[in-house]
């Protein structure tokens, strides 16, 4: 708020006395002390960050060099701020302060005091006063996950790590990993400096790897006077793939009455892996340093989709079982941990989806992403062998183009049998087509307990009847769940391999047949 107010004297004679505060400007970033900061200080940084036995700075120097984050000490960071100083990209140093340290902060002696008399004639002396009322105070949270993650919660089924292979300062990033769902990603409870109807500003550098640009977005949870949830975009931006880009929003008002502000960061769509890095909350109008285009981005290694023909991973010598999983996403949550209890053990399966039975497309990709393969279980479920040819077909034809929507590729052309029914007529309008049935039914569809769908895989291990087996298993139980828990590792200890249907074939030198019924290979 400003307030001006304006009065007006009578002409007087006055002998004034004047005590003028003299503020001279710190000497941050002059660690030479050569009287200017240039880059030859971020060399002095970087000589010293290197080698602080050859390249030792005085306690003055080292004062002057904490530029950035001031207050957590010197580091390679405080180089990269001079340079920026230097080349115009910072307007003034120290980029921002640690924890602790606050902006009121001055080195000492930095004021001087002079006192001055003059006597001055004054005909009419007119005096405004203006009055500013300070910007509310806010600590800076700076974040670029060297050490740890401890201050970020993971959303929904995401997980977090340190990363150090992709960075975009330092030598770290965080990884956001595991995701079903857009808004799976990481999040930041905003503590008391944050308050509503007040204006700050946010910044990240993001990162992805996917095969095509994406858009990423900052967001604020929050709650509103009544209660319910709410969830407001700060910030979005187009990211390219492998490229470090800036999000930054320099000012946005958190809306009026929110309560509970978590600050998050997530896709619009899809659920890839993402890194992210250089997290800054601050005061209005604070810019980021972040360049889109910096940083370091190492080698990615683009998820391997197997069951489309590559399988060099699997040993021919060892024995292997397909274990398949039926029915599609109805309870997501089972579905990923049957696939992470899968990719812990360096396994893989086939999952057969009902087309209107798909409630989480985001799952069907992540199981794509992760080496699965994708295949048919007809779109509603019906039992085939009472279904015209015609009725058969669009059975078939309607769930084979909504997988290849959503996964963005040709899905597998096996097909799982309802009710593991069959006839001629099914036989002769699927001729290209590989149906599926099971050597083995664990029987979880029928309430089967996880102790007993683990027992019933060790016995058909021990009598040699799961060796080239097709095992049929839901995606949809608990119990299935955590019996893949249990018994995965179980198998892969015993020198077991797991793979999907189409891999088995494949290594044994086998076809699958379209028109067929398929039990075991």
């Amino acid at each position: 708020m400003i307030t001006t107010s304006t009065t007006t004297t009578a002409p007087a004679e006055t002998t004034t006395t004047t005590t003028v505060n003299k503020t001279s400007d710190p000497d941050y970033g002059d660690v030479n002390k050569d009287g200017k900061v240039t880059v030859a200080d971020a060399v002095a940084i970087l000589q010293y960050v290197a080698n602080k036995d050859k390249y030792n700075l005085d306690s003055t120097a080292l004062d002057n060099a904490d530029v950035y984050n001031r207050g957590d000490g010197v580091t390679a960071m405080d180089a990269l701020a001079i340079q920026q100083k230097d080349a115009g990209l910072v307007s003034k140093l120290p980029v921002s302060y640690a924890s602790g340290v606050t902006t009121s902060e001055k080195k000492n002696n930095d004021v001087t005091t002079t006192t001055t008399s003059t006597t001055t004639t004054t005909t009419t002396t007119t005096t405004t006063t203006t009055t500013t009322t300070a910007a509310p105070s806010v600590k800076t949270v700076t974040e670029s996950f060297e050490s740890n993650t401890s201050s970020w919660e993971a959303r929904g089924d995401a997980s977090l790590s340190l990363e150090s292979d992709h960075y975009y300062s330092g030598s770290k990033s965080v990884k956001v990993s595991g995701r079903t769902k857009e808004w799976n990603g990481l999040g930041y409870t905003l503590g008391s400096d944050f308050k509503a109807g007040n204006t700050y500003s946010f910044s990240a550098a993001v990162m992805q790897a996917s095969s095509s640009a994406q858009e990423m977005k900052l967001q604020l949870q929050y709650k509103d006077s009544s209660g319910e949830t709410n969830y407001d975009n700060i910030a979005k931006a187009t990211v390219d793939s492998k490229t470090w880009t800036k999000l930054e929003n320099t000012s946005y008002t958190i809306p009026a009455g929110a309560t509970n502000l978590v600050f998050y960061i997530e896709t619009s769509e899809g659920t890839f892996d993402f890194y992210v890095d250089e997290v800054q909350l601050a005061a209005e109008g604070t810019k980021s340093t972040v360049t889109t285009g910096g940083g370091k981005v190492g080698e990615i290694k683009e998820p391997e989709v197997h069951g489309q023909g590559d399988i060099s991973w699997i040993d021919p010598s060892k024995p292997m079982v397909a274990i398949s999983f039926d029915d599609g996403t109805r309870d997501a949550t089972q579905e990923k941990r049957i696939i992470d209890a899968l990719v812990k053990n360096g396994f893989h399966a086939t999952f057969f989806y009902v087309g209107n039975w798909i409630s989480s497309p985001d799952t069907v990709r992540y199981a794509y992403q992760n080496g699965m393969e994708i295949a048919n279980h007809t779109t509603t479920h019906p039992y085939l062998t009472q279904k015209s040819a015609s009725e058969i077909r669009s059975e078939f034809d309607q769930t084979d183009a909504k997988l290849k929507s959503i996964i963005g590729a040709e899905p597998s052309k096996l097909m799982r049998l309802p009710y593991l029914a069959s006839n001629a007529t099914v036989q002769q309008t699927l001729y290209d087509v590989p149906l599926i049935s099971c050597a083995i039914d664990t029987g979880d569809w029928n309430g089967a307990s996880k102790d007993q769908i683990v027992n019933k895989i060790k016995s058909a291990m021990n009598d040699g009847s799961l060796k080239n087996a097709i095992v049929l298993c839901h995606e949809n139980y608990s119990t299935t769940a955590g019996a893949m828990e249990e018994v995965l590792p179980y198998l892969k200890a015993q020198g077991w391999q797991v793979v999907t249907i189409s891999e088995m074939y494949a290594v044994n030198g086998k076809q699958l047949v379209g028109g067929q019924i398929h039990t075991r290979c």
